[in-house]
């Protein structure tokens, strides 16, 4: 902050008005280091849920090097309060287009500034948030026939997989699972929940009946640590393997993991970005990644009774020793 404006928040401060002009002193501070561009009328607002996040992190610097026009960047990660100073930024500069990196990032701008352009990826379950006729994206989650080739790929022997879902998040998305498994061999047994004191019961019910269990991002499953370590205490018990979407989980045992690569989901994003900056029409608001990335655990393999393609290996980015 220059001596000026110190000087007068001191001399203000001194007639009773110190909260406010603190205030607005941070949130000055706030605007002024984020080093404004000279025309911020074309600048795209980068809005990151939180850039301590590794995935997030990774998001934001490929988009930057995705994306060649100026920028504005807020990490609500930062302990910083950030409400007044984007309402600021919309009200002063005018800026037409936000990235939001992850679900806050999205609520946040979809609140605050509604009626502008907004383009997210990394928001697990994008299903669930408020979609606006101005709003585009980029889904965190991969489709699911694709995901089901690699299975049967990599485990010719698995034909049946369980999956534990609730109806308010995932229904459509487990009835397409449930054709797109038709056309790979593949049987899904799909059990719903309510909440989360349906889980235990839930699964004793389904493992039984099933050669693995297939872990998909669901609010109401996923509900706490507890859930998830109730979730992999079961299967590991029944030697049943688990394929899920994040390598957070081969720690637990899970035997293969299908996520989105972030490189590829980033630069989609960027892409959109300047759809919307050259006016050229998108056709469809939420496009699936279009690259993933493939991990398997061979420590839970080699416990496990499961075959494995060994010509399949090329397909995997990762092997966990």
């Amino acid at each position: 902050m220059n001596k000026i404006l110190t000087a007068k928040i001191i001399r203000l401060a001194k007639h009773g008005f110190k909260t406010r002009l603190l205030a607005a002193a941070a949130m000055t501070c706030s605007i002024l280091s984020m080093q404004l561009p000279a025309d911020p009328s074309n600048a795209v607002l980068i809005l990151n849920s939180d850039n301590s996040v590794g995935r997030y992190a990774l998001a934001q610097s490929t988009f930057e090097a995705s994306q060649t026009g100026e920028k504005i960047i807020i990490d609500l990660g930062d302990g910083q309060p950030h409400d007044e100073v984007i309402q600021k930024l919309f009200q002063q500069s005018k800026i037409k287009i936000t990235y939001a990196i992850g679900s806050n990032a999205y609520m946040l701008i979809n609140q605050l500034a509604a009626d502008s352009k907004i383009i997210f990826s990394s928001a697990i379950n994008w299903q669930r948030l408020p979609l606006e006729d101005h709003t585009f994206g980029v889904s965190n989650e991969l489709p699911a026939g694709m995901q089901l080739m690699t299975f049967r790929y990599l485990f010719p022997d698995v034909r049946k997989i369980g999956i534990v879902y609730s109806e308010k998040f995932n229904e459509e998305w487990v009835a397409e699972a449930v054709k797109s498994a038709r056309d790979a061999g593949i049987e899904i047994i799909g059990k719903s929940i309510d909440d989360h004191t349906e889980l235990a019961p839930a699964l004793r019910s389904l493992l039984p009946k099933v050669d693995a269990l297939w872990l998909i991002s669901d609010p109401s499953v996923l509900s706490s640590k507890d859930a998830t370590m109730e979730i992999f205490g079961q299967s590991n018990a029944m030697k049943k393997p688990v394929f899920a979407y994040d390598k957070i989980y081969t720690d637990l045992g899970a035997l293969l993991i299908i996520s989105p690569d972030i490189y590829t989901i980033s630069r989609q994003a960027a892409a959109l970005v300047d759809d919307l900056l050259t006016g050229t029409k998108i056709t469809e608001k939420v496009v699936s990644p279009a690259g993933s990335h493939v991990i398997l655990n061979m420590k839970t393999l080699n416990s496990f009774n499961v075959r494995l393609n060994q010509d399949a290996l090329d397909s995997v980015n990762q092997v966990i020793e």
